[in-house]
Order: C-alpha cells, then sequence, then structure tokens
C-alpha cells in the first residue's frame, strides 16, 4: 500500500487486492473488523452488517417536525450513501490540512481504513491511572483540534476521544458517521459538537481544573459564533439538571451522569469571559 501525502485513498498492488477480497468475504456480517495487509493493519467497515437503531430512524423521521434546529437529525439515508458521506467528510478534513485514515477501499457500503494507531482514548486509558497531567493534557488537545475544525468551517458530528488521533504533530480525526450540518446551521452544529464532546471531557478529567482549561483552548481559536449557538443548547437542556441532581443521589446509569456533568459545567461556565484569546 502506497501512501502520498495530501491523498485520500491508498493505492493497492495485485496482491493486496486479491488479499482484501477474500478479507471482505469473511467480514460480512460485522459492523467493525481488522485485518493485516501487505503486513499493514487496516480496518474494514461495512454499513451494511447491521440495520440503524430504531431510535435513530424514529428521530431522522420527526426531525422536520422539531422546533429547534440543533434538536434534528440528518434524513435516514441507504447503507452506501453512509459510506459515501463518511468519504466526503473524511476529504474535506483532509483538504483542510488535518490528519485522517486513507481509504484502502471503498464500494458500496463497505470501507476499509487504514490503521491511525495510537487513537486518543487508548492513550488516555493508558495514562489515567498514572500520569494525570499528561492523560488531561490530551483532553486540552481534542478541545483544540476540534475549535480548529470549526475555525476551518468544518463540523465532525459527534465527537468522542476515540475519534481523534495525532500523526506527526497534526492533529487527526475518524469515525465521520453523522452530518447536523445539513439540517441546521453550520454553527449550530459546530456547538453541538462542543455540547457532546464535553460529555466525555467533564466526565474523564483527572484534574479539576480541567474542563475550564479545555472550554479555553476550543475557545481561543474556535469561530465566536458557535458560543451563542451552545448557549441555546444549554439553556435548553438546564431543565434536566435538577431531576438529574435526584436520581444522582439514588441511581443515574453512565450517559445520565455524563449529561450531568456537562450541564453543571456549562451552567457555572459557559458566561465566564474568555474573549481575550476568542476567534472573531
Amino acid at each position: 500500500m502506497k501512501d502520498e501525502p495530501g491523498k485520500l485513498r491508498l493505492d493497492l498492488d495485485a496482491d493486496d487486492l486479491r488479499s482484501l477480497l477474500v478479507l471482505l468475504v469473511q467480514s460480512r456480517g460485522k459492523r467493525i473488523s481488522s485485518a493485516v495487509i501487505g503486513g499493514h493493519r487496516v480496518w474494514i467497515k461495512r454499513y451494511d452488517a447491521e440495520r440503524r437503531p430504531f431510535p435513530k430512524r424514529l428521530h431522522s423521521l420527526i426531525s422536520p417536525l422539531l422546533p429547534c434546529l440543533f434538536l434534528r437529525s440528518p434524513k435516514d439515508v441507504g447503507e452506501a450513501d453512509m459510506a459515501d458521506r463518511e468519504e466526503r467528510k473524511m476529504s474535506a478534513f483532509l483538504q483542510a490540512g488535518f490528519q485522517v485514515p486513507r481509504i484502502v477501499y471503498h464500494q458500496g457500503a463497505v470501507m476499509v481504513l487504514s490503521d491511525v494507531a495510537p487513537i486518543i482514548q487508548d492513550q488516555l486509558d493508558h495514562l489515567r491511572r498514572n500520569d494525570p497531567q499528561g492523560h488531561d493534557a490530551l483532553l486540552v488537545h481534542c478541545a483544540r483540534a476540534l475549535g480548529e475544525a470549526h475555525a476551518a468551517g468544518l463540523c465532525h458530528g459527534r465527537p468522542h476521544p476515540r475519534d481523534f488521533f495525532e500523526k506527526n504533530g497534526v492533529a487527526g480525526f475518524l469515525d465521520f458517521e453523522e452530518e447536523p450540518e445539513t439540517v441546521m446551521p453550520l454553527a449550530a452544529a459546530q456547538a453541538r459538537d462542543v455540547w457532546l464532546l464535553f460529555f466525555q471531557i467533564t466526565a474523564q478529567a483527572r484534574l479539576a481544573g480541567t474542563p475550564q482549561q479545555t472550554f479555553a483552548a476550543y475557545r481561543a481559536v474556535a469561530p465566536a459564533d458557535v458560543i451563542p449557538e451552545l448557549k441555546k443548547i444549554v439553556g435548553f437542556f438546564r431543565f434536566t439538571i435538577a431531576p438529574l441532581r435526584l436520581f444522582r443521589r439514588i441511581f443515574l446509569g453512565g450517559d445520565g451522569r455524563r449529561l450531568l456533568q456537562a450541564m453543571e459545567f456549562f451552567d457555572a461556565n459557559l458566561d465566564a469571559s474568555h474573549q481575550s484569546g476568542q476567534r472573531e
């Protein structure tokens, strides 16, 4: 496989292509699987292996009726269109100067992507116990990278530390499975990105001041028009704080805890002044 700088697709020789076609047959029914081709690890992603969950399909169906744009979901599309969407977004990020996995093969609903290990989430898991400073520096890196992507006019869709990596000092992104910017203004879609990422940042931070440092790093490079849209999202969901706090004393699952931590953080910090470093 030949990787050329700035080129999204990799070139396969005849032997590698034959090996890959055999592996594709073996991967049927598996959403994600990995293999080694020509000495390189690749990831096989099949959008046709699982049907989209019913709640997500229902959300797409009722989205045009939702009054708040940030609550909407892109329309439900076919498996091949999902793969096309991912390639389109990967290309946009690559053209903007960010790292992305390279496409080894794409046909219909099947994509084969190059390995980009180590993923930031894997590094976080490794550092969590013994290096809290190094651990939290990676969270700051994620937020800054997202801000830089937003400044370039991009939107990830559903960012999580498992969707970030770094290669040769350049921030990288992967798993572009959502495209909210097609059903809402770009600033609203970017605000949704920030809100979702902070579910993880507030939950995973080891040091007390890390969420504030992380948000400051994001705001220092992100477009100014994202923050008013983020305030709309936080304002809409502010009603969840009191009941979630009540349930925290009894039982609150992981999703509920992450929502509560993010909402408590934004409720306390969103109006704080960070204007000195924010892009206009």
